[in-house]
């Protein structure tokens, strides 16, 4: 009997072994530890209620969340702004304490969908109302950290070292204060100390270590390939409570982003809008639009050069955008978007100027918000 039961307990820890053997840590990381600090993407939902003359929708990594506010003046004065938008990713937000990197690797165009919805009122009379809903999803991201392999093997190779010098700093603790294990396990102070011990080092020692790794990656990837498709409804409401909201415009949005060198990008957009005449008693139309954007800086600041052309069949007239502006960082979580620049319409010899300021928000990459 004491033979059977001694191989029994043999097998099984073999059993154990193997199937551990067999767990990486793509099994078990959560793609909310991924989260880092790289510019805001443009908002569907936002983009399709023309705050700004440019039709490119900026790409960029999935985020969880993120907002922006925009039109802070009216007649010279500052005001509260008077369009917002709000975009979520549904199934990184709603599985955040459960989605791990195996997932996502499988399904990582179907995680990157994201759901927005945008208000503005009416600067005119500040009662009427327009709606929107967006969707978008991101078909290329080489510069997502959760897609990017080598990083994750760098970050887990120090996090293993993390773990195995928690037992190191243990001993040291024990060893400066001429203590024994047995005497720690048997008072909550000395425990908690040599906790508070252990933990201070394994800060000073590798937390600074992964945000090395991390602010590295920020800079080394920020501009790297990607694509993003949308798609946006907007709706017009006569009151400030969108009732009876009729929707009498969609539109799509296609952009490519590929790097130029370490420290510049190129974006390359389409734009195309249906716009119902239902709402006024006009005629429907339709307008295409092409753009390219030239990113020159870094991660945290950054200038763009930007040239459109749009055919606006309403107006029968081809329509030029000449932009100059800048993006970044305020803080963790918080970006800045500022531009200006020289619409034209070609055919009717006009032309006028137009300057925009943007506030974009997302959970802060230092911010745990679920535990």
């Amino acid at each position: 009997m004491k033979y059977i039961r001694a191989t029994l307990i043999v097998l099984l820890c073999a059993y154990w072994s193997s199937i551990s053997a067999q767990i990486s840590p793509e099994d078990t990381t959560l793609v909310k530890n991924f989260r880092l600090n790289f510019a805001i993407p443009d908002l569907p939902a936002f983009k399709i209620m023309g705050t700004n003359p440019s039709n490119i929708l900026r790409p960029s990594s999935p985020k969880a969340l993120a907002a922006m506010v925009s039109d802070f003046g009216k007649g010279g004065q500052v005001i509260l702004p008077s369009s917002f938008a709000a975009e979520i990713a549904p199934y990184i937000l709603l599985k955040s304490n459960s989605l791990t990197l195996r997932e996502y690797d499988n399904n990582s165009e179907l995680y990157s969908l994201r759901i927005s919805i945008g208000t503005q009122r009416d600067p005119a009379n500040d009662i009427t109302t327009n709606l929107a809903l967006g969707a978008r999803m991101t078909l290329i991201d080489d510069g997502d950290l959760k897609n990017d392999k080598q990083y994750r093997q760098q970050l887990f190779d120090l996090l293993d070292q993390k773990v195995q010098a928690k037992d190191a700093y243990q001993l040291e603790y024990l060893k400066q204060n001429n203590f024994t294990a047995q005497e720690v396990a048997e008072k909550a102070s000395l425990e908690q100390q040599q906790e508070n011990y252990v933990n201070q080092q394994l800060k000073r020692d590798y937390d600074a270590a992964i945000d090395s790794l991390n602010t590295a990656y920020k800079e080394k990837n920020w501009n790297k390939k990607k694509l993003d498709v949308a798609v946006a409804v907007l709706g017009t409401s006569p009151d400030s409570l969108a009732k009876d909201t009729k929707f009498n415009k969609f539109s799509v949005w296609a952009t490519y982003g590929t790097p130029l060198g370490q420290h510049g990008q190129l974006l390359l957009g389409w734009n195309f809008n249906y716009v119902s005449g239902n709402i006024e008693g006009g005629d429907s139309y339709t307008t295409n639009s092409i753009a390219s954007r030239i990113y020159g800086g870094e991660n945290k600041y950054k200038g763009f050069l930007e040239l459109q052309y749009e055919r606006d069949e309403n107006l029968g007239a081809n329509m030029y955008f000449a932009n100059l502006g800048g993006e970044f960082l305020i803080m963790d979580g918080v970006w800045g978007n500022i531009s200006a620049g020289l619409e034209r319409n070609w055919t009717d010899n006009e032309s006028h100027f137009a300057s925009n300021f943007d506030i974009k928000f997302t959970i802060p990459e230092k911010l745990k918000l679920f535990k």
